[in-house]
């Protein structure tokens, strides 16, 4: 008997998740019995997942990031929802699907879910799509072709700047400016402006304000 695999396919885009699932669906529905859920928001995703704690977990959960938020619940985008399966079931999978591709934002994404997939949507067809599926129930991890290449930079920028050395250069590349951290990072000014020379000293800006900065930071691949 061909053992059953469950799915949630989580997104605030019906027609997204159809194709999602007619990919799978259409391709391996005859080889393996899927069970697929889809929810559109927080909150609907949330309780489905609460759900099958008590009843049958998801072996794999597919993640939008931005979703419509469960407000009442503290759980305010898929990134939120994603910590919360890994503290109430780790033995679930992930994988994240997003249209978010700043380095920043992906590296947090990684940092704080650990997901067994990250997919930049703009990266994936249907082939592709099928692939991390196989690969990520398989007990594999897979990430698509944006993500390998960031992470590829990032392998020797994460021994010189920290979390908080990241948040500020993000910031700045948002044009916010140096006085206005100190409400974001939950730092003092002087506190923030060392950490700004350690980072100019570490990717090697010797003159030049936050514009050459943040140039230098894309081109070393820390935004």
């Amino acid at each position: 008997m061909t053992e059953s695999i469950k799915i949630l396919m989580v997104d605030d885009h019906p027609m997204i998740l159809d194709g999602y699932k007619n990919i799978l669906t259409k391709s391996l529905g005859e080889k393996k019995n899927l069970l697929i859920d889809l929810a559109y928001n927080c909150e609907d995703a949330n309780n489905k997942i609460e759900t099958s704690i008590t009843s049958s977990r998801y072996n794999l959960v597919y993640l939008d990031v931005s979703l419509p938020p469960a407000n009442k619940l503290k759980i305010f985008s898929g990134e939120d929802l994603g910590v919360k399966i890994r503290e109430i079931s780790p033995q679930t999978k992930i994988i994240i699907m997003t249209m978010y591709s700043e380095n920043m934002r992906v590296y947090n994404l990684m940092e704080n879910i650990q997901p067994e997939g990250l997919l930049i949507k703009t990266d994936v067809n249907p082939l592709e799509f099928l692939i991390s599926f196989e690969k990520v129930i398989s007990g594999s991890l897979y990430y698509s072709q944006t993500v390998n290449e960031m992470l590829s930079k990032q392998f020797t920028n994460n021994l010189v700047l920290d979390n908080i050395d990241r948040s500020i250069l993000f910031h700045i590349s948002k044009g916010i400016q140096t006085k206005d951290l100190t409400s974001i990072v939950n730092l003092s000014l002087p506190a923030i402006e060392k950490r700004k020379r350690n980072i100019k000293e570490v990717i090697g800006v010797e003159q030049g304000g936050d514009m050459v900065l943040v140039d230098k930071a894309k081109e070393l691949g820390f935004l």
